[in-house]
């Protein structure tokens, strides 16, 4: 397959599902050999349909983002299968909204664990491949909830602002080794976390969910509904040799929403 990222070796987490299946399916592609990352082989089955029946070559690679020793062995599994690595998307994230103080140690350690923690842990594990190599392309998925202060978010903004300033000391240890780490940071996105969420919302406000999700979705300057394949196209521009100066950065992929 030709393509922006023809002979390229990647792996994306999170891949079943969202942004991470858009990416996953949009890197294979443009020709890379993708290394689908989820929670088990199962659930990963539709992600690696798509891109089979698209002529593309990926595999599944399994880890629950809570465990430190399944992360390792994850990665090691994806660069053994892949014979070394190029791009990385970390896309793996959870999201629970609650006032600060009804908010459990267990879930504020879920989600720093998985949206933090995984990420560098993604990181450590595959980041002496890209140095050894003289290239690479670190790409983390954020959100401009890592930039705000929101009421009801603080374990979910500290997530992803500490995933922003993680990336941007990242950035600076490895540009001179000729690897890029980058930032994307979506907005809403219809995503099955966003749904489930404005089903929350749309039960506290006593409002019907079609109603609260379309305006709630829409908010942003150009009143759109962003899709997953919105932030895959963003990545695979960071990936590609377009991006190849872009890093250190924190790139909204918002719709103007950031500003609204």
């Amino acid at each position: 397959m030709a393509g922006e990222l023809s002979g390229k070796r990647a792996l994306v987490t999170g891949a079943s599902s969202g942004i991470g299946r858009a990416a996953a399916e949009t890197f294979a592609r443009e020709g890379a050999t993708v290394a689908v990352h989820g929670r088990s082989a199962e659930r990963l089955a539709a992600t690696l349909g798509a891109i089979e029946k698209a002529g593309g070559n990926a595999f599944p690679v399994t880890a629950d983002m809570r465990e430190r020793a399944a992360i390792k062995a994850m990665c090691a599994d994806a660069l053994d299968k892949l014979g070394g690595i190029d791009i990385i998307v970390n896309s793996a994230g959870v999201c629970t909204l609650t006032p600060m103080v009804e908010t459990e140690e267990a879930m504020w350690d879920e989600t720093l664990d998985i949206n933090l923690t995984a990420c560098f842990l993604v990181s450590k594990h595959t980041m002496p491949a890209m140095i050894a190599q003289g290239s690479g392309r670190m790409i983390y998925i954020s959100s401009i909830s890592g930039k705000e202060a929101e009421a009801n978010s603080c374990a979910y903004n500290a997530s992803k602002g500490g995933l922003i300033l993680f990336g941007k000391c990242l950035a600076r240890e490895v540009g001179p080794k000729g690897v890029t780490v980058n930032s994307i940071c979506p907005g809403w996105i219809d995503t099955k976390m966003a749904g489930e969420l404005h089903e929350q919302f749309a039960a506290e406000q006593s409002r019907p969910y079609d109603d609260v999700f379309d305006e709630s979705m829409r908010m942003n300057m150009m009143n759109v509904i962003q899709s997953p394949q919105d932030i895959a196209d963003m990545a695979l521009f960071l990936a590609s040799d377009k991006g190849k100066h872009v890093t250190g950065q924190a790139i909204n992929v918002c719709a103007g929403m950031s500003t609204v």
